[in-house]
């Protein structure tokens, strides 16, 4: 466990899967331990019966200090698996309920008119460019989504702690969200869409993930987007473009490359892509993995 300790501290990204192995592992030999601990306690509890002190007290210092020993072991593997849990959350799009409440998304609305009212006279989608000028809430196509969701927040603090993101300051900040019609939204929460992010290029990428959103009917008819009249297969493979991603204004690169981190990997445990499918979009974003703290 010493070592796991010390290669947790020069850890870099692509050594937190082997990490977890080492996690394994090390709460394996501490099993392992406990059940020696166990069978000593109890072998000496059977010749405690039959024999007198002073044997049986220097036995059982041995055991007491056996049993401090693995304490402290397991005190220092619960340390090393919360720090993991720190760099790798549970999935916080897994087993979504709902999307955020009416309250929650005109907060983050706001903050989104803030950021981009200056580009464009209309509040649109930022993959199908869907306009929205809609004066009453019950009338939006458009809905301000959070990328990371609102009902998910304390995952996200355990998540921002572990990294360093300057664009997205807090659950509601404008870099956690942007504008998507409903459906996408719904898509995007159900990791049947995702954004690949270029940072060289500056450039994302919706990607559709789920292949019964692209592929036609008996009629040829693809599936559209509510709201929408461009169907998921011209919108797949969008590449998005300002006010989104100029002077700065641009979502978090880091929550959406998670999200397509975990998004991809369902679409192959799903069977929605190949093997080398996979393996090209997680090349793309590794390249724009997060920054952790040092």
């Amino acid at each position: 466990l010493g070592v796991a300790e010390a290669k947790w501290q020069a850890a870099t990204d692509g050594h937190r899967d082997r990490l977890g192995g080492l996690v394994d592992t090390a709460q394996k030999s501490v099993e392992s331990a406990q059940k020696i601990v166990d069978a000593a306690t109890t072998a000496y509890q059977n010749a405690l019966s039959a024999a007198a002190p002073p044997h049986g007290e220097m036995q059982s210092d041995a055991i007491g200090n056996l049993v401090f020993s693995v304490q402290r072991i397991e005190a220092r593997l619960g340390a090393i698996e919360q720090r993991l849990e720190v760099v790798a959350p549970v999935d916080p799009w897994e087993l979504l309920s709902s999307s955020s409440t009416k309250t929650q998304k005109e907060k983050l609305r706001e903050q989104l008119i803030a950021k981009y009212a200056g580009e464009h006279t209309s509040i649109q989608c930022i993959v199908s460019g869907t306009l929205d000028n809609a004066e009453r809430p019950d009338q939006q196509r458009v809905v301000a989504a959070h990328l990371w969701p609102k009902s998910r927040a304390q995952e996200f603090h355990a998540w921002k702690s572990g990294h360093t993101d300057t664009i997205c300051q807090g659950i509601d900040d404008a870099g956690n969200g942007l504008f998507m019609l409903k459906g996408i939204e719904e898509a995007y929460d159900a990791k049947r869409v995702c954004f690949l992010c270029d940072p060289f290029k500056c450039e994302i990428c919706f990607k559709v993930l789920d292949p019964s959103l692209i592929g036609a009917d008996d009629n040829g008819n693809h599936p559209i987007p509510a709201g929408c009249t461009t169907s998921y297969f011209k919108l797949d493979s969008t590449t998005v473009g300002s006010p989104y991603i100029e002077n700065n204004k641009r979502p978090s690169f880091q929550i959406l490359s998670f999200h397509a981190k975990l998004s991809v990997q369902s679409a192959l445990q799903r069977g929605w892509i190949t093997q080398q499918q996979s393996y090209e979009m997680q090349s793309t974003i590794k390249v724009s993995s997060p920054s952790k703290k040092e």
